[in-house]
């Protein structure tokens, strides 16, 4: 409970902003790295930039980015944990341990007065309570899985969507040269000035519609609130009344398919929110059921960093690459479907399958 009050104020969009200059970096550093293989995982050429950016960005220059492998290893087990599925669990508790005993030397070395970005903050905590560091980098592993998980899913499907709609994807790549150009002057100017006030802009608005489309589409959460005293709720021209002590369990996929406020609930729409006037992130979202990140007193603390990451990981990814999914053929009469949604999912739905694609480098440099 000491933690959430820090990244609150850390993660805030005031001050996003002081955490941001690195990631755009640390994400086209390791991005450029895909460059000149004839195939990769749409899944890892996305999320490892995203992983190393994100905790570059958050737990600073000390933190060990070598350790995508074992994290994705051990998320991709948590399906099965939570959901009490059968599996084979030793490579991802040896995975666990070996990013525990990690993180656990990152904590060791933490020097307050010298330490960057959230750790400066939460290293003197750890102190403060006298909490062992074995359970200080269960902590902080809980804090990666929280960040990571359900971005992961995110920017996937994003992509999958994306290459599944050439019309849409020629759009939003559209945009986000033009807004490069006239808003930033030229890629390599956009990498170094890339804060969250310049990508929350109308010259992105159709990229901001796509990342919160996607959102709506892959949540698969739900939520329980226990009442603390009788009220009322509205349902249309109906009023369901709530007792004291009961407990009310919430459906937010079932909103976001409601077809009478999302007309083709199920498809992906790349313009569903964009505004005639962009009014800024989830503006457009107002007014309608839109739960991917929570709502009220428990809204998720890392909504502005989400959207932000994601989308700084597109521009940068469609900037530098045209993309073909292996197995599509070539001509605009070629058609190509993502992988479907597992029936095991958590939080944010998984693929049942990666994706390998072709990237071709652009000449943006």
């Amino acid at each position: 409970h000491r933690i959430f009050p820090v990244l609150d104020r850390r993660l805030s969009k005031r001050t996003l902003g002081d955490l941001a200059p690195p990631f755009a970096q640390l994400v086209f550093d390791r991005l450029k790295l895909f460059s000149g293989r004839p195939q990769v995982s749409l899944m890892r050429s996305l999320t490892e930039p995203l992983y190393i950016g994100a905790n570059g960005m958050l737990f600073g220059s000390r933190f060990p980015q070598d350790t995508y492998e074992d994290f994705s290893i051990l998320l991709n087990s948590l399906p099965k944990r939570l959901c009490r599925r059968p599996f084979w669990s030793f490579p991802s508790s040896r995975a666990r341990d070996r990013l525990l005993r990690r993180i656990s030397d990152y904590l060791e070395g933490a020097n307050s007065a010298t330490d960057d970005k959230l750790v400066a903050t939460l290293t003197p905590l750890f102190k403060e309570h006298d909490i062992p560091t074995k359970a200080a980098a269960s902590s902080i592993l809980m804090l990666m899985s929280s960040l990571h998980q359900n971005t992961f899913n995110v920017v996937f499907w994003l992509f999958a969507w994306l290459l599944a709609d050439p019309a849409a994807l020629a759009a939003v790549r559209s945009e986000i040269e033009k807004a490069v150009r006239e808003g930033f002057g030229n890629f390599q100017t956009f990498i170094a000035e890339a804060n969250p006030d310049k990508v929350d802009s109308p010259s992105f608005a159709l990229l901001n519609s796509a990342v919160l489309e996607t959102m709506r589409l892959a949540s698969v959460h739900s939520g329980l609130r226990f009442a603390a005293d009788d009220f009322d709720i509205k349902d249309g021209e109906k009023t369901i009344p709530i007792l004291k002590g009961q407990y009310v369990v919430l459906d937010p996929r079932g909103a976001h398919l409601d077809e009478n406020v999302y007309p083709n609930c199920e498809k992906f729409v790349v313009d569903r929110f964009v505004e005639s006037e962009y009014r800024g992130d989830f503006a457009a979202t107002a007014g309608n059921p839109y739960f991917p990140l929570g709502a009220g007193k428990h809204i998720c603390k890392g909504r502005f960093l989400v959207l932000y990451e994601v989308k700084v990981l597109a521009i940068i990814y469609l900037s530098l690459f045209d993309i073909t999914p292996i197995g599509r053929g070539e001509g605009p009469s070629s058609t190509w479907k993502p992988p479907k949604p597992s029936p095991h999912s958590l939080g944010t739905i998984h693929p049942t399958a990666d994706v390998l694609v072709r990237l071709r480098p652009r000449p943006v440099l």
